[in-house]
């Protein structure tokens, strides 16, 4: 025998279910849409919060180019404060960074570079920014502390990986070691330098050369005549 008897029976069937159904269905759909209009909601806020920080940051580079540095370093902290979770808010701190060496606050400078280095989420900025900041403190004297902390780097210590930018921070520890008058150190990260070196390779086959020769039969020089001969082709 069929369940029900008649179309009559079906249709009270049909208003029982959505009378004790109904409020938990209706309940349920307008939980959905709420959901939906709450995420578009999000994206589009996301998308205009990120629109405004290119907007402050195109300022700032505005300001940079016209000398403004007092405006820039007041447009970089507006970026920092409000637009900190937006790709803007490291480029906005190298930007500080350069208005603040021009307006001789040198730490400061410092201090913005390895901010970016430890939060931006990118991690060639990461780079850029540390590499920045260690061209300072080598001009202000700190080379020892330098060479130790790119040494860290390169020893990948803290999660901190060198990638493409071994080269570069070879170089700079070179420098350092130069200033301090230690020519065989300077050479040997000279030549580590070189030999992952792209767009440098000029500059420092030009900073190796200035060293004057290595001592004859020594390792470094050995391998700094094989790479010489090798930018020459």
């Amino acid at each position: 025998m069929d369940i029900f008897q008649s179309e009559e029976e079906q249709v009270e069937s049909i208003k029982k279910w959505w009378a004790a159904n109904a409020n938990a269905l209706m309940l349920g759909v307008g939980a959905g849409l709420l959901a939906i209009f709450s995420w578009q909601t999000w994206n589009e806020n996301k998308r205009t919060h990120t629109l405004e920080a290119s907007d402050v940051y195109q300022e700032l580079t505005k300001v940079i180019q016209e000398d403004k540095f007092d405006a820039a370093i007041v447009l970089a902290n507006q970026i920092d404060k409000t637009y900190s979770d937006t790709p803007y808010a490291a480029l906005a701190g190298l930007q500080k960074a350069k208005a603040l060496l021009n307006t001789a606050e040198r730490k400061a400078a410092v201090e913005s570079l390895e901010k970016v280095a430890s939060n931006a989420t990118n991690n060639s900025l990461q780079h850029i920014a540390r590499i920045r900041s260690f061209r300072i403190r080598i001009a202000d004297g700190e080379m020892k502390s330098v060479i130790v902390d790119i040494d860290a780097v390169i020893k990948e210590e803290g999660g901190i990986n060198p990638g493409e930018f071994v080269g570069q921070y070879e170089a700079l520890k070179g420098d350092a070691y130069r200033l301090l008058g230690d020519v065989e150190k300077s050479r040997n990260s000279y030549i580590v330098a070189l030999r992952s070196a792209t767009l440098e390779r000029r500059l420092l086959q030009l900073k190796l050369d200035d060293l004057g020769p290595p001592p004859v039969a020594s390792f470094a020089g050995e391998v700094a005549t094989e790479i010489k001969a090798e930018s020459e082709k």
